[in-house]
């Protein structure tokens, strides 16, 4: 359904009308570009039809993708060809599509790093472009260790770059928005890494403590908040409100993660209560957002593929960054009420006074309803390859405002599986959610979406009498 970056519909089927000769002189050159074209740019392609033309955000088609300066910049052309390389290479096997990869992906970083030592002839756009997509590189390629780590790096890099832009004059006007976004990313980049560094990927208070104990979050980190907070605007004060409230709920994460807790210790009832502040404070958070922070959801039976928009249903949001708040809002919110119910499990003698049942009643209600307009929202961030032109104008009610699509597809997949592996929802939400992640990965060989579906789908496997959803039985059962 997506639209090709070169024509491939070169030869004229024999059906056709006759065509003038100078036409198919043309169409004849262009068959011989494609069928000339080197494994690079191939690949390059690739990374425009996958992760590009069609995307919240990105050139809606060809004509449009011609006048995008980026993409016809030396400086993007090796990390889009290391993407694509490294997605054809996941879809294939071809290990030595893999090896090209790497070799672009080298050449690409020595050509950031000769960049970034000339901050006064620095074209922001194409660097952070080439950053992300470093970032993107990261989630993609094949590996046996953790990949988030090294893509939460290239985007401290692309944020401290940022960061250098804004109190200048010659900083993009959204700057700001463009430093959250990246701050966010972080939050849920660090979330997410703590389950491929964990025996239990898919709780958030495992049994035993991980062997790394280092700080969640840098220094630097609550610096570029800083910076944010004296430059954003009055419209998106509410995302420099959130990101505290995140950030917050990721430190006590780590902490649960790295620390050793006992039931009925002070200490242990302390981390208890600082997550019914933090989920009251994001509650809090929620019950403010109007006007233009409103989200609506709209309708359309038996329009579009079941398996592209949950039960076809979608958002309509004033603009794409407002969007991705919310998700960062509904991913933090659904795991700071799993931690409450797993709190009751792992620590029933410090929960119970403080855990009612009430309480319970209310994180299952809302996990549930932040669950679904997680999978409802999937259509205004990532474009099922099922959906066409006459499905995405619908979705095309959402303006463009978060200015890069792809960077938000690799937390959409990970906002996708805490979803599906968040206690008390039902198994049609898991069941869906592991599909647009298998799906993701089908269509852009994104070795991330890979390893999420596994997380998911071991989630799924060992059902309601084994964690993550063990919580909710005990609960409902009482």
């Amino acid at each position: 359904m997506r639209s090709r970056w070169s024509v491939s519909e070169a030869a004229t089927p024999r059906s056709a009308p006759l065509v003038s000769k100078s036409r198919r002189r043309s169409e004849g050159k262009r068959l011989v570009k494609e069928i000339c074209a080197t494994p690079v740019d191939k690949a390059i392609q690739f990374y425009i039809e996958h992760y590009v033309i069609g995307l919240p955000d990105e050139p809606k088609d060809n004509q449009e993708l011609h006048g995008v300066k980026w993409v016809h910049s030396k400086g993007t052309r090796d990390i889009m060809a290391a993407v694509g390389l490294a997605s054809l290479s996941n879809l294939t096997g071809d290990k030595e599509a893999n090896t090209l990869a790497k070799h672009h992906y080298g050449l690409a970083l020595q050509s950031i790093a000769s960049s970034v030592q000339n901050m006064a002839g620095l074209d922001l756009e194409i660097i952070l472009r080439a950053v992300v997509m470093m970032a993107m590189y990261e989630v993609i390629r094949p590996r046996d260790d953790e990949p988030v780590s090294p893509a939460r790096t290239h985007v401290m890099g692309g944020a401290a770059i940022l960061s250098n832009f804004l109190p200048q004059n010659r900083a993009p006007p959204d700057g700001p928005r463009g430093l959250l976004q990246m701050c966010f990313s972080m939050l849920a980049s660090k979330q997410g890494s703590f389950q491929y560094l964990s025996l239990e990927p898919n709780v958030l208070i495992p049994t035993q403590v991980s062997p790394n104990n280092e700080q969640p979050l840098p220094q630097t980190f609550f610096g570029w908040i800083s910076i944010v907070d004296k430059m954003v605007s009055d419209r998106d004060r509410p995302s420099a409100e959130l990101i505290k409230k995140v950030a917050r709920f990721v430190q006590l994460s780590a902490v649960l993660r790295s620390q050793p807790f006992v039931d009925g210790h002070p200490k242990t009832a302390d981390v208890i209560r600082d997550a019914l502040e933090i989920n009251q404070d994001l509650e809090s958070w929620e019950r403010r957002q109007d006007g233009v922070w409103a989200v609506a959801e709209e309708h359309l039976a038996d329009f579009f593929p079941d398996d592209a928009v949950f039960e076809g249903c979608y958002h309509v949001y004033d603009n794409t960054y407002i969007a991705r708040v919310w998700n960062h809002y509904r991913w933090a919110r659904i795991m700071v009420n799993q931690m409450l119910l797993e709190s009751l499990d792992r620590f029933p003698a410090s929960s119970a006074p403080l855990v009612s049942p009430e309480q319970q009643r209310r994180s299952l209600d809302c996990i549930r309803r932040l669950a679904r307009d997680t999978l409802v929202s999937v259509p205004t961030h990532y474009r099922h390859p099922k959906l066409g032109p006459l499905h995405r104008v619908h979705f095309d009610k959402t303006k463009r405002a978060a200015g890069i699509g792809i960077a938000g597809i690799p937390t959409l997949l990970f906002e996708v599986k805490v979803t599906g592996c968040a206690p008390g929802v039902p198994d049609s939400y898991r069941t869906w959610a592991l599909g647009i992640l298998e799906t993701a990965y089908r269509d852009t060989g994104m070795f991330q979406a890979n390893a999420l579906a596994g997380f998911l789908r071991k989630g799924i496997e060992k059902g309601p009498s084994s964690p993550p959803f063990s919580a909710v039985i005990i609960k409902e059962e009482r």
